[in-house]
Protein backbone atom coordinates (compact mmCIF):
# COMPACT_ATOMS: atom_id res chain seq x y z
CA UNK A 1 0.00 0.00 0.00
CA UNK A 2 0.74 3.87 -0.49
CA UNK A 3 2.00 5.31 2.75
CA UNK A 4 -0.69 7.69 3.95
CA UNK A 5 -0.98 11.48 2.93
CA UNK A 6 0.05 13.61 5.51
CA UNK A 7 -3.28 15.76 6.45
CA UNK A 8 -3.54 19.42 5.80
CA UNK A 9 -4.08 21.40 8.56
CA UNK A 10 -5.77 24.55 8.34
CA UNK A 11 -5.07 27.87 9.82
CA UNK A 12 -6.97 29.49 12.39
CA UNK A 13 -8.14 32.79 11.69
CA UNK A 14 -7.67 35.94 14.48
CA UNK A 15 -9.94 38.85 14.40
CA UNK A 16 -7.77 41.95 15.24
CA UNK A 17 -10.01 44.80 16.90
CA UNK A 18 -8.23 47.68 17.20
CA UNK A 19 -8.44 49.90 20.40
CA UNK A 20 -8.80 53.42 19.68
CA UNK A 21 -6.58 56.13 22.20
CA UNK A 22 -9.32 57.84 24.50
CA UNK A 23 -8.35 61.11 23.05
CA UNK A 24 -10.60 60.05 19.91
CA UNK A 25 -12.76 58.34 22.05
CA UNK A 26 -15.82 60.94 21.71
CA UNK A 27 -15.02 61.50 17.80
CA UNK A 28 -17.40 59.72 15.81
CA UNK A 29 -16.48 56.89 14.24
CA UNK A 30 -17.29 55.03 10.88
CA UNK A 31 -18.26 51.69 11.23
CA UNK A 32 -16.82 48.90 9.35
CA UNK A 33 -18.62 45.67 9.34
CA UNK A 34 -15.90 42.93 10.02
CA UNK A 35 -15.66 40.08 7.66
CA UNK A 36 -17.57 37.47 10.25
CA UNK A 37 -14.89 33.98 11.02
CA UNK A 38 -15.69 30.96 9.23
CA UNK A 39 -18.20 28.68 10.39
CA UNK A 40 -16.39 25.63 13.03
CA UNK A 41 -16.31 22.67 10.78
CA UNK A 42 -18.03 19.62 12.85
CA UNK A 43 -16.40 16.88 13.86
CA UNK A 44 -18.01 13.76 13.04
CA UNK A 45 -18.62 10.11 15.24
CA UNK A 46 -19.73 7.31 13.73
CA UNK A 47 -20.97 4.34 15.29
CA UNK A 48 -22.40 1.51 13.96
CA UNK A 49 -23.67 -2.06 15.09
CA UNK A 50 -22.94 -5.77 13.46
CA UNK A 51 -26.53 -7.03 12.26
CA UNK A 52 -29.02 -5.25 14.64
CA UNK A 53 -32.48 -4.50 12.76
CA UNK A 54 -34.23 -1.52 13.19
CA UNK A 55 -36.92 -2.84 15.69
CA UNK A 56 -34.16 -3.60 18.35
CA UNK A 57 -34.07 -0.31 20.03
CA UNK A 58 -35.56 0.23 23.31
CA UNK A 59 -37.74 3.12 21.88
CA UNK A 60 -38.81 0.76 19.16
CA UNK A 61 -39.28 -2.00 20.85
CA UNK A 62 -39.17 -2.27 25.11
CA UNK A 63 -37.78 -5.46 25.02
CA UNK A 64 -34.66 -4.24 24.32
CA UNK A 65 -32.18 -1.96 26.68
CA UNK A 66 -30.83 1.25 24.91
CA UNK A 67 -31.12 3.79 27.43
CA UNK A 68 -28.39 5.74 25.68
CA UNK A 69 -29.59 5.28 22.20
CA UNK A 70 -33.17 6.19 23.54
CA UNK A 71 -31.94 9.66 24.81
CA UNK A 72 -29.80 10.18 21.25
CA UNK A 73 -33.05 9.51 19.30
CA UNK A 74 -35.30 11.75 21.64
CA UNK A 75 -31.89 14.52 21.40
CA UNK A 76 -31.73 14.00 17.29
CA UNK A 77 -33.27 12.87 14.35
CA UNK A 78 -34.31 8.99 14.23
CA UNK A 79 -35.52 7.73 10.95
CA UNK A 80 -37.98 5.29 10.73
CA UNK A 81 -37.56 3.52 7.26
CA UNK A 82 -34.02 3.45 6.82
CA UNK A 83 -31.92 0.48 5.13
CA UNK A 84 -29.29 -1.24 3.79
CA UNK A 85 -29.01 -1.99 -0.37
CA UNK A 86 -27.13 -5.34 0.82
CA UNK A 87 -27.60 -7.11 3.35
CA UNK A 88 -24.14 -8.52 3.66
CA UNK A 89 -22.06 -7.00 6.18
CA UNK A 90 -18.28 -6.56 3.89
CA UNK A 91 -20.59 -5.18 0.99
CA UNK A 92 -22.86 -2.92 3.20
CA UNK A 93 -19.86 -1.59 4.84
CA UNK A 94 -18.26 -1.19 1.45
CA UNK A 95 -21.22 0.87 0.66
CA UNK A 96 -21.36 2.90 4.13
CA UNK A 97 -17.94 4.50 3.29
CA UNK A 98 -18.34 4.67 -0.57
CA UNK A 99 -22.18 6.19 -0.81
CA UNK A 100 -22.24 3.63 -3.52
CA UNK A 101 -24.21 0.96 -4.84
CA UNK A 102 -22.41 -2.75 -4.44
CA UNK A 103 -22.87 -2.77 -8.68
CA UNK A 104 -20.06 -0.05 -8.51
CA UNK A 105 -17.48 -0.46 -5.48
CA UNK A 106 -17.33 -3.64 -7.04
CA UNK A 107 -17.28 -5.36 -3.44
CA UNK A 108 -18.93 -8.61 -4.12
CA UNK A 109 -17.22 -11.93 -1.88
CA UNK A 110 -15.83 -11.24 1.30
CA UNK A 111 -12.23 -11.40 0.09
CA UNK A 112 -12.01 -8.80 -2.33
CA UNK A 113 -10.59 -5.38 -0.42
CA UNK A 114 -11.12 -1.41 -1.76
CA UNK A 115 -8.50 -0.31 -3.44
CA UNK A 116 -6.10 2.65 -2.14
CA UNK A 117 -7.73 4.48 -4.52
CA UNK A 118 -10.82 3.67 -3.51
CA UNK A 119 -10.50 4.21 0.25
CA UNK A 120 -9.03 7.91 -0.58
CA UNK A 121 -12.37 8.50 -2.43
CA UNK A 122 -14.73 7.50 0.82
CA UNK A 123 -15.86 9.87 3.11
CA UNK A 124 -13.17 9.20 5.62
CA UNK A 125 -10.41 9.67 2.93
CA UNK A 126 -12.01 12.79 1.59
CA UNK A 127 -12.13 14.04 5.49
CA UNK A 128 -8.72 13.35 6.15
CA UNK A 129 -7.42 15.49 2.82
CA UNK A 130 -9.65 18.09 4.32
CA UNK A 131 -7.42 18.19 7.46
CA UNK A 132 -9.47 16.62 10.04
CA UNK A 133 -8.01 13.82 12.17
CA UNK A 134 -9.55 10.20 11.68
CA UNK A 135 -9.62 7.06 13.52
CA UNK A 136 -11.24 3.97 12.62
CA UNK A 137 -11.64 0.93 15.75
CA UNK A 138 -13.60 -2.23 15.43
CA UNK A 139 -14.59 -4.81 12.65
CA UNK A 140 -13.69 -3.26 9.04
CA UNK A 141 -14.61 -6.55 7.88
CA UNK A 142 -14.22 -5.39 4.04
CA UNK A 143 -11.26 -8.47 1.92
CA UNK A 144 -10.30 -11.32 3.95
CA UNK A 145 -7.34 -12.24 1.40
CA UNK A 146 -6.74 -15.89 2.55
CA UNK A 147 -2.89 -15.70 1.99
CA UNK A 148 0.10 -14.42 3.75
CA UNK A 149 -1.05 -10.91 2.08
CA UNK A 150 -4.40 -10.87 4.05
CA UNK A 151 -3.49 -7.96 6.32
CA UNK A 152 -3.49 -6.00 2.69
CA UNK A 153 -7.29 -5.59 3.26
CA UNK A 154 -6.90 -3.34 6.27
CA UNK A 155 -6.65 0.92 5.31
CA UNK A 156 -4.33 1.12 8.36
CA UNK A 157 -2.08 3.87 6.49
CA UNK A 158 -5.20 5.94 6.11
CA UNK A 159 -6.48 6.91 9.06
CA UNK A 160 -4.26 8.53 11.94
CA UNK A 161 -5.58 5.98 14.46
CA UNK A 162 -6.31 2.76 13.49
CA UNK A 163 -7.25 -0.82 15.78
CA UNK A 164 -9.45 -2.27 13.03
CA UNK A 165 -10.19 -5.89 12.29
CA UNK A 166 -10.69 -8.31 9.39
CA UNK A 167 -13.42 -10.82 9.45
CA UNK A 168 -14.37 -12.89 12.60
CA UNK A 169 -13.86 -10.53 15.48
CA UNK A 170 -12.81 -12.74 19.02
CA UNK A 171 -14.59 -10.68 21.95
CA UNK A 172 -12.12 -11.65 23.69
CA UNK A 173 -8.68 -10.04 23.35
CA UNK A 174 -5.46 -10.56 24.73
CA UNK A 175 -4.00 -7.14 26.23
CA UNK A 176 -0.91 -6.90 27.37
CA UNK A 177 -1.14 -10.73 28.61
CA UNK A 178 -4.49 -9.84 29.58
CA UNK A 179 -7.73 -11.19 28.35
CA UNK A 180 -10.03 -8.26 27.53
CA UNK A 181 -13.43 -7.61 25.99
CA UNK A 182 -12.76 -5.93 22.78
CA UNK A 183 -15.52 -3.28 23.55
CA UNK A 184 -14.19 -2.10 26.34
CA UNK A 185 -10.70 -1.85 24.79
CA UNK A 186 -12.10 -0.04 21.52
CA UNK A 187 -13.84 2.41 23.77
CA UNK A 188 -10.65 3.24 25.82
CA UNK A 189 -8.79 3.81 22.59
CA UNK A 190 -11.66 5.84 21.15
CA UNK A 191 -11.57 8.02 24.41
CA UNK A 192 -7.96 8.63 24.45
CA UNK A 193 -8.09 9.54 20.77
CA UNK A 194 -10.72 12.30 21.88
CA UNK A 195 -8.48 13.15 24.95
CA UNK A 196 -5.57 14.19 22.37
CA UNK A 197 -7.67 16.13 20.06
CA UNK A 198 -6.04 19.17 19.08
CA UNK A 199 -8.85 21.82 19.71
CA UNK A 200 -7.84 23.75 16.34
CA UNK A 201 -8.84 20.35 13.80
CA UNK A 202 -11.56 18.52 13.76
CA UNK A 203 -11.86 14.89 13.75
CA UNK A 204 -13.56 11.94 12.17
CA UNK A 205 -14.36 8.81 14.75
CA UNK A 206 -15.70 5.73 13.33
CA UNK A 207 -16.54 3.11 16.06
CA UNK A 208 -17.38 -0.47 14.15
CA UNK A 209 -19.08 -2.36 17.07
CA UNK A 210 -19.31 -6.50 16.61
CA UNK A 211 -22.11 -6.64 18.75
CA UNK A 212 -24.61 -8.60 18.18
CA UNK A 213 -22.70 -10.80 15.82
CA UNK A 214 -21.79 -13.91 16.16
CA UNK A 215 -23.34 -14.52 19.63
CA UNK A 216 -20.83 -16.85 21.76
CA UNK A 217 -22.23 -17.69 25.05
CA UNK A 218 -21.80 -15.46 28.32
CA UNK A 219 -20.74 -12.58 26.85
CA UNK A 220 -19.78 -10.79 30.10
CA UNK A 221 -17.31 -13.69 30.82
CA UNK A 222 -13.96 -11.29 29.43
CA UNK A 223 -15.48 -8.06 30.51
CA UNK A 224 -15.48 -7.63 34.61
CA UNK A 225 -16.21 -3.91 34.09
CA UNK A 226 -19.16 -3.71 32.66
CA UNK A 227 -22.17 -5.88 34.69
CA UNK A 228 -25.81 -5.33 33.74
CA UNK A 229 -28.39 -7.10 35.52
CA UNK A 230 -31.16 -7.46 32.46
CA UNK A 231 -34.39 -8.44 34.24
CA UNK A 232 -35.74 -11.61 32.47
CA UNK A 233 -38.13 -10.99 29.98
CA UNK A 234 -39.71 -13.07 27.51
CA UNK A 235 -38.89 -12.50 23.83
CA UNK A 236 -42.43 -12.60 21.35
CA UNK A 237 -41.02 -15.23 18.67
CA UNK A 238 -42.51 -14.00 15.15
CA UNK A 239 -45.16 -15.77 14.26
CA UNK A 240 -43.17 -16.77 10.86
CA UNK A 241 -40.82 -18.85 12.23
CA UNK A 242 -41.91 -22.35 12.83
CA UNK A 243 -44.93 -21.62 10.13
CA UNK A 244 -43.19 -20.05 7.29
CA UNK A 245 -45.53 -18.81 4.50
CA UNK A 246 -46.22 -21.61 2.22
CA UNK A 247 -45.62 -19.33 -0.24
CA UNK A 248 -41.78 -19.20 0.77
CA UNK A 249 -39.60 -19.46 -2.35
CA UNK A 250 -37.83 -22.58 -3.30
CA UNK A 251 -34.42 -21.03 -3.10
CA UNK A 252 -35.26 -19.73 0.12
CA UNK A 253 -36.16 -22.94 1.43
CA UNK A 254 -32.67 -24.45 0.03
CA UNK A 255 -31.02 -21.68 1.50
CA UNK A 256 -28.98 -22.50 5.08
CA UNK A 257 -30.26 -19.84 6.51
CA UNK A 258 -33.88 -21.82 6.40
CA UNK A 259 -34.02 -23.67 9.76
CA UNK A 260 -37.39 -23.80 10.86
CA UNK A 261 -36.83 -27.33 12.23
CA UNK A 262 -34.20 -26.06 14.60
CA UNK A 263 -36.23 -23.34 15.97
CA UNK A 264 -38.42 -23.90 19.06
CA UNK A 265 -39.49 -21.31 21.43
CA UNK A 266 -36.87 -22.38 24.13
CA UNK A 267 -34.49 -21.90 21.86
CA UNK A 268 -35.61 -18.14 20.51
CA UNK A 269 -35.75 -17.40 24.42
CA UNK A 270 -31.99 -18.12 24.99
CA UNK A 271 -30.70 -16.91 21.78
CA UNK A 272 -32.77 -13.60 22.19
CA UNK A 273 -31.39 -13.19 25.37
CA UNK A 274 -27.96 -13.21 24.62
CA UNK A 275 -28.93 -10.58 21.60
CA UNK A 276 -30.44 -8.82 23.99
CA UNK A 277 -27.60 -8.47 26.15
CA UNK A 278 -25.08 -7.37 23.86
CA UNK A 279 -27.09 -5.06 22.04
CA UNK A 280 -27.39 -3.03 25.61
CA UNK A 281 -23.33 -3.73 25.50
CA UNK A 282 -23.66 -1.90 22.48
CA UNK A 283 -26.07 0.82 24.21
CA UNK A 284 -23.45 1.72 26.42
CA UNK A 285 -20.78 2.22 24.61
CA UNK A 286 -22.54 5.24 22.59
CA UNK A 287 -23.38 6.24 26.55
CA UNK A 288 -19.40 6.21 26.85
CA UNK A 289 -18.19 7.96 23.98
CA UNK A 290 -21.09 10.65 24.90
CA UNK A 291 -20.19 11.10 28.39
CA UNK A 292 -16.55 11.63 26.71
CA UNK A 293 -17.56 14.48 24.55
CA UNK A 294 -19.25 16.45 27.01
CA UNK A 295 -16.31 16.03 29.75
CA UNK A 296 -13.74 16.97 26.99
CA UNK A 297 -16.62 20.24 25.90
CA UNK A 298 -16.41 18.44 22.45
CA UNK A 299 -20.35 17.96 22.50
CA UNK A 300 -21.64 21.71 21.13
CA UNK A 301 -19.48 20.70 18.06
CA UNK A 302 -19.85 16.85 17.21
CA UNK A 303 -22.40 15.27 15.08
CA UNK A 304 -23.40 11.86 16.26
CA UNK A 305 -24.74 8.91 13.85
CA UNK A 306 -25.55 5.22 14.69
CA UNK A 307 -26.30 2.91 12.59
CA UNK A 308 -26.07 -0.75 11.87
CA UNK A 309 -24.70 -2.66 8.69
CA UNK A 310 -27.75 -4.65 8.33
CA UNK A 311 -30.89 -5.94 10.69
CA UNK A 312 -31.18 -9.58 11.24
CA UNK A 313 -33.94 -12.53 10.62
CA UNK A 314 -34.39 -13.45 13.99
CA UNK A 315 -36.63 -16.23 13.25
CA UNK A 316 -38.73 -14.64 11.17
CA UNK A 317 -40.13 -16.65 8.13
CA UNK A 318 -38.09 -19.66 9.63
CA UNK A 319 -34.80 -17.81 8.64
CA UNK A 320 -31.65 -17.03 11.25
CA UNK A 321 -28.90 -14.62 9.34
CA UNK A 322 -29.64 -11.64 6.93
CA UNK A 323 -28.83 -11.60 2.99
CA UNK A 324 -32.02 -11.60 1.80
CA UNK A 325 -34.36 -8.47 0.78
CA UNK A 326 -37.00 -9.00 3.86
CA UNK A 327 -37.54 -5.92 6.20
CA UNK A 328 -36.16 -7.68 8.96
CA UNK A 329 -32.65 -8.37 7.09
CA UNK A 330 -32.43 -4.48 5.38
CA UNK A 331 -34.52 -2.68 8.12
CA UNK A 332 -31.33 -0.64 10.34
CA UNK A 333 -31.66 2.05 13.11
CA UNK A 334 -30.42 5.54 11.80
CA UNK A 335 -30.19 8.13 14.69
CA UNK A 336 -28.32 11.33 13.22
CA UNK A 337 -27.97 13.84 16.26
CA UNK A 338 -26.08 17.08 15.22
CA UNK A 339 -26.36 19.63 18.33
CA UNK A 340 -26.42 22.59 15.55
CA UNK A 341 -29.50 21.94 14.79
CA UNK A 342 -32.68 23.28 16.34
CA UNK A 343 -34.80 21.78 18.71
CA UNK A 344 -37.56 22.18 16.16
CA UNK A 345 -36.30 20.20 14.05
CA UNK A 346 -35.70 16.89 16.44
CA UNK A 347 -38.16 13.83 16.38
CA UNK A 348 -38.83 11.47 14.16
CA UNK A 349 -39.12 11.22 10.03
CA UNK A 350 -40.61 8.62 7.84
CA UNK A 351 -38.29 9.00 4.84
CA UNK A 352 -36.87 6.32 3.08
CA UNK A 353 -33.03 6.97 3.92
CA UNK A 354 -30.50 4.43 2.75
CA UNK A 355 -27.03 3.36 3.83
CA UNK A 356 -25.35 4.94 0.64
CA UNK A 357 -26.37 8.15 2.29
CA UNK A 358 -24.39 8.29 5.15
CA UNK A 359 -21.33 9.46 2.73
CA UNK A 360 -22.49 12.33 1.13
CA UNK A 361 -24.83 13.63 3.80
CA UNK A 362 -21.28 13.47 6.25
CA UNK A 363 -19.37 15.10 3.40
CA UNK A 364 -21.57 17.93 3.28
CA UNK A 365 -22.16 18.57 6.65
CA UNK A 366 -18.58 19.49 6.66
CA UNK A 367 -18.60 21.45 3.78
CA UNK A 368 -16.66 19.22 1.69
CA UNK A 369 -18.31 18.64 -2.11
CA UNK A 370 -20.00 15.50 -2.69
CA UNK A 371 -17.93 13.79 -5.57
CA UNK A 372 -19.90 12.68 -8.63
CA UNK A 373 -19.30 8.74 -8.13
CA UNK A 374 -21.18 8.85 -4.91
CA UNK A 375 -24.76 7.88 -5.72
CA UNK A 376 -26.25 8.04 -2.30
CA UNK A 377 -28.36 11.84 -1.31
CA UNK A 378 -27.74 14.64 1.01
CA UNK A 379 -30.04 13.71 4.20
CA UNK A 380 -28.89 17.74 5.42
CA UNK A 381 -32.65 19.03 4.16
CA UNK A 382 -34.37 16.28 5.66
CA UNK A 383 -32.88 16.74 9.65
CA UNK A 384 -33.31 20.29 8.95
CA UNK A 385 -37.03 20.14 7.70
CA UNK A 386 -39.37 16.96 8.38
CA UNK A 387 -41.59 18.53 5.37
CA UNK A 388 -38.30 18.08 2.58
CA UNK A 389 -38.81 15.79 0.11
CA UNK A 390 -37.26 12.23 0.11
CA UNK A 391 -37.08 9.14 -1.99
CA UNK A 392 -40.13 7.30 -3.47
CA UNK A 393 -37.95 4.08 -4.31
CA UNK A 394 -34.82 1.90 -4.43
CA UNK A 395 -32.82 -0.57 -5.45
CA UNK A 396 -31.74 -3.45 -3.76
CA UNK A 397 -28.71 -5.93 -5.08
CA UNK A 398 -27.26 -8.91 -2.83
CA UNK A 399 -24.99 -10.68 -5.71
CA UNK A 400 -22.37 -12.51 -3.56
CA UNK A 401 -21.90 -16.02 -4.22
CA UNK A 402 -22.07 -18.39 -1.35
CA UNK A 403 -22.30 -21.82 -2.53
CA UNK A 404 -21.24 -23.27 0.48
CA UNK A 405 -22.26 -26.79 1.22
CA UNK A 406 -24.39 -27.65 -1.45
CA UNK A 407 -27.01 -24.74 0.46
CA UNK A 408 -26.08 -21.43 -0.98
CA UNK A 409 -27.59 -18.12 -0.03
CA UNK A 410 -29.77 -17.20 -2.79
CA UNK A 411 -28.78 -13.86 -5.08
CA UNK A 412 -31.69 -11.67 -5.17
CA UNK A 413 -32.02 -8.46 -6.05
CA UNK A 414 -35.18 -6.06 -5.43
CA UNK A 415 -37.22 -2.26 -5.67
CA UNK A 416 -39.03 -1.15 -2.62
CA UNK A 417 -41.24 1.90 -2.68
CA UNK A 418 -43.03 3.19 0.42
CA UNK A 419 -45.86 0.42 -0.27
CA UNK A 420 -44.76 -2.30 -2.67
CA UNK A 421 -41.68 -4.27 -2.67
CA UNK A 422 -40.71 -6.43 -5.63
CA UNK A 423 -37.61 -9.27 -5.10
CA UNK A 424 -36.36 -11.55 -7.60
CA UNK A 425 -34.20 -14.27 -7.21
CA UNK A 426 -31.23 -14.50 -9.89
CA UNK A 427 -30.35 -18.35 -9.85
CA UNK A 428 -33.45 -19.46 -10.86
CA UNK A 429 -34.71 -20.50 -14.22
CA UNK A 430 -37.37 -19.28 -14.81
CA UNK A 431 -36.98 -16.31 -12.30
CA UNK A 432 -38.84 -16.61 -9.11
CA UNK A 433 -40.21 -13.64 -7.92
CA UNK A 434 -42.04 -12.15 -4.93
CA UNK A 435 -44.48 -9.30 -4.55
CA UNK A 436 -45.90 -7.81 -1.24
CA UNK A 437 -48.52 -4.87 -0.22
CA UNK A 438 -46.26 -3.43 3.15
CA UNK A 439 -49.44 -1.27 3.68
CA UNK A 440 -51.68 -4.84 4.39
CA UNK A 441 -49.07 -7.62 4.77
CA UNK A 442 -46.23 -5.56 6.78
CA UNK A 443 -44.65 -9.07 7.69
CA UNK A 444 -44.54 -10.32 3.70
CA UNK A 445 -46.40 -13.36 4.34
CA UNK A 446 -48.67 -13.20 1.09
CA UNK A 447 -47.03 -13.28 -2.50
CA UNK A 448 -48.68 -11.13 -4.97
CA UNK A 449 -46.54 -12.19 -7.74
CA UNK A 450 -48.26 -15.18 -9.21
CA UNK A 451 -52.03 -13.33 -8.48
CA UNK A 452 -53.43 -12.19 -11.99
CA UNK A 453 -55.05 -9.47 -10.69
CA UNK A 454 -51.73 -8.10 -9.42
CA UNK A 455 -50.01 -8.59 -13.22
CA UNK A 456 -50.23 -5.03 -14.69
CA UNK A 457 -48.55 -3.40 -11.17
CA UNK A 458 -45.79 -6.67 -11.12
CA UNK A 459 -44.66 -5.64 -15.05
CA UNK A 460 -44.44 -1.75 -13.92
CA UNK A 461 -42.84 -2.81 -11.26
CA UNK A 462 -40.26 -5.19 -13.32
CA UNK A 463 -39.73 -2.03 -15.76
CA UNK A 464 -38.77 0.69 -12.40
CA UNK A 465 -36.58 -2.24 -11.51
CA UNK A 466 -34.50 -2.34 -14.25
CA UNK A 467 -34.33 1.01 -14.90
CA UNK A 468 -33.09 1.60 -11.13
CA UNK A 469 -30.89 -1.50 -11.71
CA UNK A 470 -28.89 0.12 -14.24
CA UNK A 471 -28.45 3.58 -12.85
CA UNK A 472 -26.77 1.62 -10.29
CA UNK A 473 -23.80 0.30 -12.00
Amino acid sequence: MNSRNHALRLLPLTLTVAVLPSALAAQPVQTIPATPPPARRPNVVVIFTDDQPQRALGATDPYFHTPHLDQLAREGVSFENSFVTTAVCAVSRASLLTGQHMARHGINSFERPLSTEQMRGTYAGRLRAAGYRTAFLGKFAIGHPRAADRQLCLPADQFDLWYGFIQGVSYSQLVDGQKRYVTTVMEEKAIGFLREQPRDRPFLLILALPEPHGQVGPWNMSDPDFNLDLPAVPAPPPRSMTQPAASLPPPIRASRNFTPGQQNDAKHQQYMATVRSYIARADLSVGRIRAALRELNLDDNTVVVFTSDNGSMWGAHGLNGKWNMYEESIRVPLIVHDPRLPAAARGRRAHMALNIDLAPSLLTLAGEPVPPAMQGMDLGPILRDARAPGRSEWYYEHDVHTASGGRPLPRCEGLRTERWKYICYKDTAPVEEELFDLTADPGEQTNLAPDPRHAPLLAEMRQRFAALRAAAK
